[in-house]
């Protein structure tokens, strides 16, 4: 486990771990929650894929003379009947679970077949399964979901948690996209809520009343016309059908360039409607760390996870634009404080893109890229910094696992910063997992140099992680600088 952030967050933090957790975990959800306490939770949250059969890619902000370059594949909502699904189902099927387990996956797999459908259900059960062992007989659990996939879940739901645990069914309801020519225009989104037991938390919300209903209410001297009294105030009892909260529209300042994010309104109502300050909020698909970000700032305890190590940098990014401390521990990448430099080389070998992405989302300002990589070019991020009092330029960052790395990595880099020199590509940066070899070296240093403030800088530089972040923690730029 990981601490990440500054010594004043660690002491600050590290007395309030006692009262309020902040925990990501980077990894296979399943494997995370199997490792957790029973009864530890008191709200999950989880948008999982929803099995549209498309690819999703995270977008980034920024220069805007390389704006169209920049994304980095997201995640892959693309479900496969392939050897995996099958012994999931397999496992569901041969007595492992509850029989009630086995007889839905049964009745499911003569009704839908083997599938991507049915491998879509059956990577979710047991999930579902983990989740409701670590939830509180108080907890409850929001499971967000279209209405493609929203009917089998429900069946699902109700194995897992039983039918007298169901809640809600509520309706997210919002505006923007796209309007099929053949087809009403499909805008909203299925929330099925459901409670461990009984015994549930849950704090009312209200919303406005109409004012066809305000008129009617004052008309009457404050009763409806069931002659009970209406507190105009506080409003009325929030229904299961949710319009007031409308989806990230591409202009939005909350927007962070992942796919299917979700509105910080929309967690903070749920947080707010079944956890008390200080409960533990979950979201084992976190991506962006909006659930995160909701729980913190209303003063609960989160934990979050995802398979993307990119996501590390985006929650860092977001709780610094919100002004929160980025005082949170990290599980499943290796420490960056020189005590684990053997387990990033050992990534590197045995896992590369799981070292690349891990990589650059420690480099502070680093914006992730991703383009024309099939074609060897290999920009992974890119970097701006002043190169005088009125001119800025930009670096290419590439990280690289693997063994067969040389100077024909070098090489690559240095046509990639030639080809960006007219949009302001000054300079690149190539980090691979071992100390990079003389021919490396000696590829980099005859690459040229760049100028900076009236003075010349060598234009390529090849690093290994491990120095690199030993310059990181001296706060050493990753580029010159003036």
């Amino acid at each position: 486990m990981t601490f990440y952030g500054t010594p004043e967050q660690l002491v600050s933090c590290q007395s309030e771990m006692i009262e309020i957790v902040r925990k990501l975990h980077l990894g296979d959800n399943l494997e995370v929650m199997r490792g957790m306490a029973s009864e530890t939770v008191d709200l999950v949250y989880l948008d999982p894929p929803f099995n549209s059969n498309r690819n999703y890619e995270i977008v980034f902000r920024g220069p805007a003379e390389l704006r169209p370059m920049a994304h980095l594949p997201a995640f892959e909502d693309v479900w496969e009947w392939d050897n995996e699904a099958a012994q999931l189902a397999e496992d569901l099927l041969c007595g492992r679970y509850e029989p009630a387990i086995a007889r839905t996956v049964s009745g499911l797999v003569e009704i839908i077949g083997r599938n991507r459908l049915m491998a879509y259900l059956v990577q979710m059960l047991p999930r579902l399964v983990e989740i409701h062992r670590v939830l509180r007989d108080t907890g409850s659990v929001y499971l967000h979901c279209d209405p493609t996939a929203s009917h089998y879940l429900k069946l699902v739901m109700d194995t897992v948690f039983s039918r007298e645990n169901f809640r809600n069914e509520i309706i997210w309801c919002y505006r923007g996209g796209g309007v099929p020519r053949r087809d009403f225009a499909r805008k909203h989104d299925v929330i099925l809520r459901y409670s461990k037991s009984g015994s549930y938390r849950f704090n009312p919300q209200f919303t406005e009343y109409s004012a066809a209903s305000r008129n009617l209410v004052e008309s009457r001297g404050g009763v409806s016309i069931d002659d009970r009294s209406r507190d105009l105030d506080r409003g009325a009892h929030m229904p299961d059908w949710w319009s007031d909260i409308n989806s990230l529209q591409t202009w939005s300042p909350e927007r962070t360039g992942y796919p299917k994010q979700k509105p910080l309104k929309l967690l903070e109502r749920i947080i707010r409607s079944s956890t008390d300050e200080g409960d533990v909020v979950m979201d084992p698909f976190c991506g962006c760390g909006t659930t995160l970000l909701a729980a913190e700032q209303m003063n609960r305890a989160w934990i979050g996870i995802d398979l993307e190590p990119m996501a590390f940098q985006v929650l860092r990014d977001r709780f610094r634009q919100a002004e929160r401390p980025v005082g949170f521990e990290v599980s499943g990448l290796p420490a960056t404080d020189g005590s684990e430099d053997g387990a990033w080389r050992v990534m590197a070998e045995n896992d590369p893109s799981k070292f690349e992405r891990g990589v650059l989302g420690q480099i502070e300002n680093c914006i992730p890229w991703r383009d024309q990589q099939d074609k060897g070019k290999g920009i992974d991020g890119i970097a701006t910094f002043p190169l005088s009092d009125t001119e800025i330029g930009h670096g290419i960052i590439r990280v690289r696992g693997g063994n067969s790395i040389g100077a024909l990595d070098v090489e690559e880099l240095s046509r990639a910063v030639d080809e960006g020199d007219e949009r302001g590509i000054v300079a690149g940066l190539l980090v691979c997992g071992h100390e990079p070899s003389e021919a490396m070296v000696s590829a980099a240093k005859s690459s040229g140099t760049f100028e900076l403030d009236g003075q010349d800088h060598q234009r390529l530089k090849v690093i290994a992680a491990s120095d690199l972040f030993r310059q990181m923690r001296a706060n050493e730029p990753v580029f010159p600088s003036i």
